[in-house]
């Protein structure tokens, strides 16, 4: 698990150079979303307080697996509501391996 935590760990930091400004998406990126370790992450999901969300598509995760548990988006990009916890409090991580 620890291994597919850092592969999306990598894969989101790899967001920021997919743009032509380095330094202004990371800032940007730092501002929009929080930032949690690989061990945070773990430790939270192993605690059943934070809930992976795994919007690879079917190659990807036939290459790379899919973290333990993780909620499957059908379309990263138009996937339906019902695919996530009815229960808004939950805390979601979603993850990617090929942001671009």
């Amino acid at each position: 698990m620890r291994t597919l935590l850092l592969g999306a760990a990598l894969a989101l930091a790899s967001i920021s150079g997919c743009a032509k400004d380095k330094t202004e998406a990371a800032a940007k990126a730092t501002e929009e979303f929080p930032s949690m370790t690989l061990d945070e992450v773990e430790q939270g999901v192993t605690a059943k307080q934070l809930t992976a969300v795994d919007c690879n598509g079917d190659r990807t995760r036939k290459k790379l697996g899919v973290v333990p548990g993780a909620i499957i988006i059908s379309d990263e990009e138009a996937y339906p509501v019902s695919e996530l916890p009815a229960d808004k409090t939950t805390k979601l991580v979603f993850y990617c391996a090929d942001p671009g």
